[in-house]
């Protein structure tokens, strides 16, 4: 009953922070009462950060996942490099008006009452969150409001300018080493379980210590992203976090030191206290969201044998009551067997790729038949309908066919493990402390212990998550998969020894090799992951380019975007046996060959001739409305960084690999 009434109070407080289009109404907030309980107001925060469907389905799924490669999404505006205001700037706003305004109220609140000392640490964790906030937009945006942003309510300030990244990041590390030192010095208490819903439920010097260690775990994630930026600095930063006492999170157990904030699906999902991208997947924030595992995150995930797909990923199914569901009736199953790359002869596989691209048939055409002079292009279903199966009663045959359809529908993110409605939004979790204490060792030689040890235990904590984060909250999807993989293949090993044998072909620890791995924990998390690869220049975009491009495409585009589909006779892909699969256990999914294939579109280089973003775009209405900060900000990071076909958001942040 105490975590249904502190979400009952989120909601409230949540309705005090109305949507606004402007930073006069993002700054002013007229509905802020002075005597709201901040405890009441951290909550909503916390619940504000993690953000509620609207726009995580536009910041996340849509836009920074497909740029981050983790993610596909059939609204193309982010993986189509398109300047989509609404998408864009959906999370722009809401954290602007939701948990940005609310935390430096809450602060100025405590600050101008804190005449005893007494709201030392509450402090310090408000202004620990602070920066958790301000990192996400920052990593998102480049330059942003950041020493003047929401703070219309208490100084009037209206037009915010725009900071400078590297200032923003600095000032970070200042907020975070203050906070962390006073919680390990000051006798004050923290907020307990009324007003803390991720450590809360800890007793008061735990609560402490936790956000403590929260506050040096951030350090290695700042100091780490701004490794491409100013190497010296940002090592120092590392240095003096993994020197300090207070220690990092370690686990992934919410219950000791693990940073996640839990949700319930109580109060309906567009409020924030369920989980906002779960409320998309599951279809209840507007519409289907079209949210499949990223190409070449599936095809790493099926060499690997990676135990994660399991949980991760799933054939969708719209069900009666128009609810979406991973679907479990496959004849033959077995998500490891690998997808074909385009210009390869298709596979008839339990898990197909949606491609990174912003042409249908680019992003989920097969291969093509041909029926005399016409030729048809056959595509992967984005989902199936659970009526296909009903039998009509005049021919005693259903629509559709399980053993043909089940090889011909997208791999989507699993609605009911990690795309659940109810799934923890993780902060920072023991996986992303040892993938940065591995970098660090492998780039830096700092820290205790070699980097292959490091990374093996990140990756055996980002494999753990999932049972360990979603067990409590999912449908059962993962065994039941796993079961129908052991029916299919013969194949009983236990998620436990599929794991082992995937940390066990982890053999070296290159630099490279520890951010492909720390990239693929990120399959949810288009944020980090954006972020992560805005840092690196990770190669593993479609075509290799990572630096720019993933597309061949010229500035006057006679060259866009192709991909080579197989050709297939009517007869003899009706032979091969997609009519005719009967007997899935000892069918071999094999190649079905062919020499003859087809170019088609795959992506026509949307705004940017095919140069890959590295920052969404500011929103029109903060253009209009505060538009001399904008315009200087623009102007700024332009003449620093450059840009590319005209467009600002091919413009590298501060954070950027620069080569």
């Amino acid at each position: 009953m105490k975590r249904l009434s502190i979400y009952i109070i989120a909601m409230v407080v949540g309705l005090l922070s109305s949507c606004t289009n402007d930073f006069e109404s993002i700054n002013s907030n007229p509905n802020t009462s002075n005597t709201i309980d901040p405890g009441y107001q951290f909550v909503g925060i916390q619940l504000s950060y993690a953000g509620g469907g609207a726009e995580e389905w536009r910041g996340n799924l849509i836009m920074s996942g497909p740029l981050s490669g983790v993610m596909q999404d059939a609204y193309t505006s982010g993986e189509g490099y398109s300047t989509s205001n609404s998408f864009a700037s959906a999370k722009w706003g809401s954290m602007y008006t939701g948990a940005i305004k609310n935390v430096r109220d809450m602060l100025n609140k405590m600050e101008a009452a804190n005449t005893d000392g007494s709201y030392d640490a509450k402090i310090a964790e408000g202004r620990i969150f602070q920066v958790i906030c301000f990192q996400r937009l920052t990593d998102m945006y480049g330059d942003i409001p950041y020493f003047e942003g929401g703070h219309g309510y208490d100084d009037r300030v209206f037009y915010p300018v725009y900071d400078k990244q590297e200032d923003i990041y600095k000032d970070f590390v200042k907020e975070l080493k203050e906070s962390r030192n006073i919680l390990m010095e000051t006798e004050s208490v923290t907020f307990d379980a009324t007003g803390d819903i991720i450590y809360g439920h800890l007793g008061s010097v735990e609560r402490s210590h936790a956000w403590a260690k929260l506050a040096n775990s951030m350090l290695l994630r700042i100091g780490m992203r701004a490794s491409s930026a100013d190497e010296p600095w940002a090592r120092g930063v590392v240095e003096e976090a993994v020197s300090n006492t207070v220690g990092f999170i370690e686990t992934l157990d919410v219950k000791n030191d693990a940073a996640m904030i839990t949700h319930s699906s109580v109060g309906g999902p567009w409020g924030s206290h369920e989980n906002g991208s779960g409320s998309a997947i599951n279809g209840k924030t507007g519409g289907f969201a079209y949210s499949y595992l990223g190409d070449e995150y599936l095809h790493r995930a099926q060499q690997m044998e990676d135990p994660r797909l399991f949980y991760v990923g799933a054939q969708l199914m719209q069900n009666k009551s128009g609810d979406y569901v991973a679907w479990t009736g496959q004849t033959y199953f077995n998500p490891f067997e690998e997808a074909a790359r385009p210009g390869e002869a298709w596979k008839p596989v339990s898990f197909v790729t949606a491609r990174g691209a912003n042409q249908s048939e680019g992003f989920r055409g097969q291969y093509i038949v041909k029926d005399g002079e016409k030729q048809s292009t056959v595509f992967a279903s984005y989902f199936i309908s659970e009526s296909d199966f009903d039998i009509d009663p005049s021919t005693g045959k259903a629509k559709l066919d399980a053993d043909s359809i089940q090889y011909q529908i997208l791999c989507g993110m699993n609605p009911g493990s990690i795309g659940s409605r109810t799934a923890p939004t993780i902060i920072f979790g023991g996986d992303e402390t040892y993938f940065i204490l591995a970098e660090a060792k492998a780039k830096w030689g700092i820290g205790e212990g070699d980097a292959l040890t490091l990374l093996k235990k990140a990756d055996r904590l980002a494999l753990e998550k999932y049972p360990i984060t979603l067990d409590p909250v999912n449908d059962g999807t993962p065994g039941k998969y796993m079961s129908l993989y052991a029916q299919s293949t013969g194949d009983t090993r236990s998620y436990g020894q599929l794991t082992e044998d995937y940390l066990a072909k982890i053999t070296e620890a290159s630099v490279q090799t520890i951010q492909i791995e720390r990239w693929k924990s990120l399959v949810i998390n288009g944020y980090e992951a954006f972020a992560l690869w805005n840092r690196t220049n990770l190669n593993y975009t479609t075509n290799g380019d990572a630096a720019t491009t993933n597309i061949p495409y010229n500035e006057v585009g006679e060259t866009r975007g192709t991909i080579d589909l197989p050709v297939y006779d009517k007869e003899d892909i009706t032979v091969a046996g997609l009519e005719a699969i009967s007997t899935p256990t000892s069918y071999d999914p094999s190649v079905f060959p062919t020499t003859e294939f087809k170019s088609v579109e795959s992506h026509d280089g949307g705004d940017t001739e095919g140069n890959r973003p590295r920052r969404l775009d500011y929103p029109n209405s903060e253009r209009t409305v505060n538009s001399t900060n904008v315009e200087a900000a623009i102007q700024r990071q332009q003449s620093v960084y450059g840009y590319k076909a005209g467009q600002f958001i091919t413009a590298k942040m501060w954070i950027s690999k620069k080569d």
